[in-house]
């Protein structure tokens, strides 16, 4: 189910993915959501996010996700945009592996609720980090 404002939603999604849960992240997504990640790759729709999250699922074990320095940077009635720091670890095949950068979520009410309409990740330092 949608969240009731647009810090539940990013919170709600976060959750989701560090459990695992697709169903509940997908509740949270727009169903034309579109990413950007680091590597280059491109994510639309719910479907094609699913299946990718899904074979990531499958590959990284003892997977670990923060976020910080999170601003919020607008935020209307129905729409609100978020930056944050994050990072990532975990195993691939008994080996470490990990990442991290910046992130912009937006997102847009619907009548139902709060929705992550888009996420654009990059690699970088944090926020509060020295360039």
């Amino acid at each position: 189910m949608p969240a009731s404002s647009p810090q539940a939603c990013v919170a709600d999604f976060t959750a989701a993915l560090i459990r695992r849960d697709m169903d509940a992240a997908l509740d949270l997504l727009t169903d034309e959501a579109l990413f950007f990640y680091s590597n280059g790759s491109t994510i639309a729709g719910k479907a094609t996010f699913a299946g990718v999250m899904s074979a990531n699922w499958k590959l990284v074990e003892d997977y670990q996700y923060t976020t910080r320095d999170t601003a919020w940077i607008a935020e209307t009635a129905d729409a609100a945009a978020v930056v944050y720091s994050f990072a990532w670890s975990g195993k691939v095949r008994g080996e470490p592996i990990s990442g991290g950068g910046r992130g912009t979520r937006v997102l847009r009410r619907a009548a139902d609720g709060w929705r992550i309409a888009h996420e654009h990740l990059s690699i970088g330092q944090g926020l509060s980090d020295p360039a």
